[in-house]
């Protein structure tokens, strides 16, 4: 884990916390130098999954960047970001990536990212990105994002219809119960409530919770 700028005692209480996990050393760097002339922030990089997890539990910080690919695994980004979201369901997540599949694109904000910006985008796009997210917001950049409507609006209809035990959870998330709620109450597991409702997310087309939640609510008036 290393920190690329590190704050001041009397400038510490006001930066941001960013934790940054890609091992492209020079990317980062790029980035670092978009973001950080435009807000003042202490950028923490993390090469792994395993340093990422380590630089969350130990900084806290307000946005986590995450690239898609780490070494040799090209899902290790998302696996990252399902941790992280399991942890902590506010912790902003934003997908900083080369890819442009809008597949691994949609399972990203399925599993908990909330927003993907591509590395050749232009350095305003990239410090929008960066700055919604980090505020709570979403940000996806245009063209993926038109590519995964699209293929929502192709999927829509398959396997779309919930089962028993999908709708019984996907009742509890709209009543706000928590996932530990859920499940001591359906008397089911942690990791159970988890997969159900990451394919209840799948089948009604929610990127992420408060997404799902919306949605929870526009099903249950639907039928």
């Amino acid at each position: 884990m290393n920190l690329l700028a590190s704050p001041s005692p009397m400038q510490a209480k006001a930066r941001r916390r960013i934790v940054i996990v890609d091992d492209h050393p020079v990317v980062v760097e790029g980035w670092r130098r978009i973001v950080c002339a435009h807000l003042d922030c202490e950028v923490i990089l993390a090469t792994s999954a395993l340093e990422g997890m380590r630089a969350w539990r130990s900084v806290q910080p307000h946005l986590v960047v995450v690239d898609l690919t780490l070494g040799d695994n090209k899902v290790a980004g998302i696996k990252l970001i399902e941790r992280l979201r399991m942890l902590d369901m506010n912790l902003p997540i934003l997908v900083f990536t080369m890819h442009r599949s809008q597949v691994l694109a949609r399972r990203a904000l399925h599993v908990g990212a909330n927003g993907i910006v591509n590395k050749d985008s232009p350095p305003a796009e990239i410090l929008k990105a960066t700055t919604d997210v980090m505020a709570g917001g979403t940000y996806v950049e245009h063209r993926l994002a038109t590519q995964i409507a699209l293929m929502d609006v192709r999927n829509a209809g398959k396997n779309s219809r919930l089962t028993a035990r999908e709708e019984e959870i996907l009742g509890m998330i709209a009543n706000g119960l928590s996932y530990r709620e859920i499940a001591d109450r359906a008397c089911i597991s942690y990791k159970t409530v988890s997969n159900v409702s990451l394919t209840v997310r799948e089948k009604l087309g929610a990127t992420n919770l408060a997404d799902l939640v919306v949605k929870s609510i526009r099903y249950f008036d639907e039928h």
